[in-house]
């Protein structure tokens, strides 16, 4: 396994948890049942694969690489809706509990920036609105309090944002 493999697979827009379970265990079928297809993808993103030894969680979490994550909790937590914008959602909220277990869930949440064309992270968003409770928690976890946003990276880190 490579950590270097990227995703093979791609979600639907609106993922099944109980789909995904079905693919783990028909992938899991396909590999032990010797299917080139299955044993290729399986060797892309597992540690030595032994056939006879190989198991759910296994598969699993080849399904869970061949589809960008870490591991199978993560991509559940994903399908189950923990995403970056949730999560701003519910700074902007001021709901500290569903941001303490959305991060404890996903806890890289905190250095993701909202969408590829906008470099905001949930510190901003928590700084901008007020929330010095969320922002303490956040910074607890990690967030980089300067990490500004391009063009004008020094004047929007969160820490500006907070002084100013």
């Amino acid at each position: 396994m490579s950590r270097h493999t990227p995703p093979t697979r791609t979600l639907r827009s609106r993922p099944d948890l109980d789909q995904l379970k079905r693919q783990a265990k028909e992938l899991l079928d396909a590999y032990r049942a010797g299917d080139p297809e299955a044993a290729r993808e399986v060797r892309a993103y597992y540690r030595h694969p032994e056939p006879s030894t190989f198991a759910l969680h296994g598969a699993q979490l080849v399904l869970a690489r061949a589809h960008g994550f870490d591991s199978w909790p993560k991509l559940k937590a994903f399908v189950d809706g923990i995403t970056v914008r949730r999560l701003v959602e519910a700074v902007r909220d001021g709901d500290l509990d569903t941001v303490r277990s959305m991060v404890t869930a996903r806890p890289e949440l905190v250095h993701l920036d909202v969408a590829e064309n906008d470099e905001h992270r949930a510190l901003h968003h928590a700084v901008l609105s007020r929330r010095p409770e969320i922002v303490r928690f956040l910074m607890r976890h990690g967030a980089d309090a300067r990490k500004g946003i391009w063009p004008h990276r020094g004047a929007t880190t969160a820490y500006r944002l907070a002084v100013e």
